[in-house]
């Protein structure tokens, strides 16, 4: 069984799950609304969202849609995702690229618990939490 984050976005997925692949590296597959049976007259806005987003890389899988219900994207139901990893100099790296024009909300810091742990929110409302297990 695995458990996989599903990110929401207001029409910017693909312009994010391209940041996120250059942060992580790996395959990015995205399909459009355009793609879609029967939609060919769509207009431009609705035909550039993305249904489905997938980010497969060594380290992580993300899934992620433009599209929402008709109450949209409010505080609440977004995704708050934990990176763990035994290689400090890795998160850090990982760490300074998401971070870029986000908000760093807990730099990395030794803490009761083993390890070393950090968050931030990125540009896109994403919140990640590091975890450096010692």
């Amino acid at each position: 069984m695995a458990v996989y984050p599903f990110l929401s976005f207001n029409g910017n997925c693909h312009e994010a799950m391209h940041f996120y692949q250059a942060c992580f590296g790996g395959r990015l597959q995205l399909q459009y609304l355009a793609d879609a049976p029967d939609m060919e007259n769509l207009p431009r806005d609705l035909a550039n969202l993305i249904v489905s987003a997938t980010l497969e890389s060594e380290h992580i899988r993300l899934f992620a849609t433009d599209l929402m219900d008709e109450e949209g994207i409010f505080n609440g139901n977004r995704v708050s995702l934990l990176f763990s990893s035994l290689q400090l100099d890795y998160l850090q790296s990982l760490f300074t690229r998401l971070a870029e024009k986000g908000t760093i909300s807990g730099p990395f810091s030794n803490t009761l618990m083993a390890g070393a742990w950090s968050s931030l929110t990125d540009r896109y409302g994403v919140q990640w939490i590091f975890c450096c297990q010692s």
